[in-house]
């Protein structure tokens, strides 16, 4: 992480401090030279004794930390984007509607040699996600504060993410940079963008999913003899419409 950011985990607990200052958190003051040093696996204390453990933070702790815009995609939708796109170690990926940059980081960290060319028309929300990609420690994001509308001029796309109001006005336009064979996922809220988005997709394009996911995560207190469902759950974020492009 950059500027010597430290990631601390306790049992209930994370946090993210500056190793190279004075931090006084709510659960007590952490001092620099008691970090210097200090490697994942290391137990560190606070001025009043909490004890945590530095960790090498993956992407769902590092989400935890971001700074959240009004919304963002979920790890459940994140994880279905990512293995149906078929990312891997090299892909060059175009991501538009950049928001939060929750989607451009959790896909650029899974490799260094991942790039991610991310667009979004809002200036404050660039700002916004490059503070999250300096966070995540990545370099392998080209953040663009401009309308894809107007065309871009990356090529040779292997996949693209469209988490826009009208994903089906921006394929007409981008859908010549990118691959044959690249996948394209649409997130749209309303299933009227989703049909709006099939009704006018390009004839080079053939549909390859529509999922829907919904979350519900148990409580697993054993000691009481709890073993159960929650009442509630991450239940309808937005439909992935997977779409591949199969000719010129």
């Amino acid at each position: 992480m950059k500027k010597n950011k430290i990631f601390l985990l306790n049992e209930n607990n994370s946090i993210v401090i500056d190793g190279d200052k004075e931090n006084n958190t709510q659960f007590g003051i952490f001092k620099p030279d008691k970090l210097k040093g200090k490697k994942p696996g290391s137990k560190v204390k606070t001025h009043n004794g909490n004890e945590f453990y530095i960790i090498e933070p993956k992407t769902p702790d590092l989400i935890k930390k971001i700074i959240r815009l009004p919304q963002i995609i979920t790890l459940k939708d994140i994880g279905s984007i990512a293995m149906y796109l078929g990312v891997k170690n090299d892909s060059k990926i175009f991501d538009a509607g950049t928001g939060s940059g929750v989607v451009a980081c959790s896909l650029a960290n899974l490799s260094k040699d991942i790039k991610v060319y991310s667009y979004e028309i809002r200036k404050e929300f660039i700002k916004v996600a490059k503070k999250n990609a300096e966070l995540f420690n990545l370099e392998n994001i080209k953040f663009n504060n401009f309308d894809v509308k107007k065309g871009i001029k990356e090529k040779n796309f292997d996949c693209g993410v469209l988490d826009l109001p009208d994903p089906w006005e921006v394929l007409l336009v981008i859908e010549k940079n990118f691959k044959i064979g690249a996948r394209i996922v649409t997130y749209s809220p309303s299933i009227i963008q989703v049909e709006k988005t099939l009704r006018s997709l390009p004839k080079n394009m053939k549909v390859e999913r529509l999922i829907q996911n919904n979350e519900i995560n148990w409580k697993t207190e054993i000691e009481r003899d709890i073993l159960r469902p929650e009442s509630n759950g991450i239940l309808h974020t937005a439909f992935l419409l997977f779409i591949r492009k199969v000719a010129h």
